[in-house]
C-alpha cells in the first residue's frame, strides 16, 4: 500500500513536486493493517493544507467514507479505468519532460523502475502502468500517476 503527496513546484507552477512518500507492507502471508495509513492520513491532513484524497475504492471503501467523516479533505473516488490511463500518460510526460521533481526517495525510484508503460492500442494519448514482472511493486507509481494528475487537474 502507498501514499503519494504532491503539490505544485514552488519555482515552476506546472511542474509537480514530491512531497511525501510512504510505503506499508503487509506481513508475510498477511494483510496491510490500515490503521497505520488512517493515522498517517489523519496527521497529514492536521499539519498541510491537505485539499484532496484521491484513492482507489477497490478495497479502500470504508477506510475513505470512514476518514472522509472525520477529516476535513475532499475524499476523490479514482477507479483503475480510462481516467488511469490519462493520468498514468501524464506522469510518463512530466518523467520524459523533467517536470517532476523528488527527493530520491528509495522506495519510489524502486516502483518506477519495477514498472513498464504499456500503451493502449490505437490511443497514443494513454498507457497504463504495469509491473515488469508479476512479483514487483508498484504502487508508488500508481499513487504517483494519480496524485499529479489531481494536483494537475486541480490547478493549485
Amino acid at each position: 500500500f502507498g501514499l503519494v503527496a504532491v503539490s505544485r513546484h514552488p519555482d515552476r507552477h506546472d511542474d509537480v513536486a514530491v512531497r511525501i512518500v510512504r510505503k506499508w507492507d503487509p506481513p508475510p502471508g498477511g494483510a496491510i493493517d490500515y490503521s497505520e495509513p488512517e493515522a498517517t492520513i489523519r496527521d497529514l491532513c492536521s499539519r498541510y493544507d491537505v485539499v484532496e484524497v484521491a484513492y482507489d475504492p477497490y478495497q479502500l471503501h470504508d477506510f475513505a467514507t470512514r476518514l472522509g467523516r472525520e477529516v476535513p479533505v475532499w475524499f476523490k473516488k479514482f477507479p483503475q479505468g480510462t481516467q488511469r490511463l490519462t493520468a498514468d500518460k501524464t506522469l510518463y510526460d512530466l518523467i520524459r519532460d523533467r517536470r517532476i521533481s523528488h527527493d530520491g526517495n528509495p522506495d519510489l525510484r524502486q516502483h518506477i523502475a519495477n514498472a513498464n508503460a504499456k500503451l493502449e492500442k490505437d490511443q497514443d494519448s494513454k498507457l497504463r502502468i504495469v509491473k515488469k514482472t508479476q512479483n514487483r511493486k508498484i504502487d508508488l507509481a500508481v499513487a504517483s500517476s494519480m496524485a499529479c494528475w489531481e494536483c494537475l487537474r486541480l490547478l493549485l
